[in-house]
């Protein structure tokens, strides 16, 4: 039997946050939302995860963390959280499973008496797994079906209800799944005053900026070359392009060759060969103009299951644009967040980046007006909002189930 939550005010309901992967805007944005007047939070995570995540937290006193010790394994770290839970966490987020056979069996033996909520980050792989056949990817086939066993079997069972970080992708569950349990939506992003706070335009150049892992599955940049190679030609001195990840693979390393290929020809591009410190990247944001988001729509994740972005997964550069109250451009396939539509433009090829990129050169009030209607719909993720749809929605869920 799962433990019933007191509605009383006091104690206060015990949170856990568990991430033991990589997403810390999601670790971030969950321990500011989840932490509020009715609350106590516990931070699960490993060191090297929480050394990057203390430089965002400013008030760190608030939350209790527990932390993975040195030489501990990840199945006793998780063992422990297990222990910690059972004594007095309430209701426990656990932000990130990879869809691999490595990371599931971790989770086997994993279940605690509290409450869970599990992030789903792909709808397909969690909530519609099935056997595939890759005669070219065989040890990834293999993978995939023996995780789709585990997953469908004997970890997704344990979860009293889900998340997603993506709006839409709670109407594809609803619509294309035979789901019953809840499903909430917390975003990746919180808009945060000091985020924006005083941002003016200085620059006598368009700053666009491309954020997020240069990964085959993420990004898409056959649109973003040729359109570029001409509007650096046509445009000098007048366009900063700033690619903000780190390459990944054979993929990212062809990126990376090319937009270095664009710098050493004279062109104002900058692009990083290794993973973009954080300050780096917030400063970079914050100057930037408009985000560019070349977002690969049909993709494979951690298996060889299709995932549609915008649909079946979301993006976090959506939440990049929210976060710095900035415009972006995305693929017309993508399914945007209705809240963003003001201030966001659509491609289907080169020649529209290209055609976009000079409107926003020669007409300096679009932008403006862009700009003007980004910060309208990044208001709508502030902290108040994210917290009270979290009392309103997962709160009171948790206290009736």
């Amino acid at each position: 039997m799962k433990n019933t939550i007191n509605p009383s005010k006091q104690p206060p309901i015990e949170i856990g946050i568990l991430e033991i992967q990589r997403h810390i805007p999601v670790l971030y944005t969950f321990c500011r939302v989840c932490k509020t007047e009715n609350t106590k939070v516990t931070i699960f995570t490993t060191k090297e995860l929480f050394s990057r995540l203390e430089t965002h937290l400013k008030n760190k006193q608030d939350y209790d963390v527990v932390l993975k010790r040195r030489y501990e394994s990840m199945h006793a770290f998780l063992k422990r959280v297990e222990h910690i839970c059972n004594q007095k966490i309430d209701l426990l987020f656990v932000n990130t499973i990879h869809e691999t056979i490595s990371d599931l069996t971790r989770y086997l033996s994993f279940n605690p008496k509290s409450k869970m909520i599990l992030t789903v980050h792909h709808v397909n792989a969690w909530l519609k797994p099935k056997l595939v056949f890759n005669i070219k990817h065989i040890l990834r086939t293999i993978d995939t079906n023996f995780s789709s066993i585990l997953i469908k079997k004997f970890i997704f069972p344990k979860f009293d209800a889900i998340d997603v970080i993506y709006r839409p992708l709670k109407d594809y569950i609803q619509t294309n799944t035979d789901f019953e349990k809840e499903v909430f939506t917390i975003p990746t992003s919180v808009l945060e005053n000091h985020m924006i706070e005083g941002r003016t335009r200085k620059n006598e150049k368009l700053v666009i900026v491309i954020p997020g892992l240069i990964q085959e599955h993420r990004k898409d940049f056959t649109a973003v070359f040729p359109a570029f190679e001409k509007l650096f030609k046509q445009y000098t001195g007048k366009i900063s392009l700033h690619v903000l990840g780190l390459p990944v693979e054979r993929f990212g390393r062809l990126v990376y060759k090319k937009f270095k290929n664009m710098e050493q020809k004279g062109y104002d591009v900058e692009i990083f060969d290794q993973f973009v410190p954080d300050d780096t990247f917030n400063n970079i944001l914050k100057q930037s103009d408009i985000i560019l988001a070349p977002i690969r729509i049909k993709t494979k994740a951690d298996g060889e299951i299709e995932e549609i972005y915008g649909k079946t997964v979301g993006s976090g550069v959506v939440y990049n644009s929210i976060l710095y109250a900035t415009p972006i451009i995305v693929p017309a396939e993508f399914n945007m967040l209705p809240e963003l539509k003001t201030s966001t433009l659509s491609y289907t090829n080169s020649t529209d980046i290209e055609n976009i990129i000079k409107e926003l050169i020669s007409k300096p009030k679009k932008l403006q007006q862009l700009k003007k209607e980004a910060f309208i719909n990044s208001q709508k993720f502030s902290l108040k909002n994210l917290q009270d749809y979290f009392e309103r929605e997962i709160l009171t869920w948790a206290k009736n189930y």
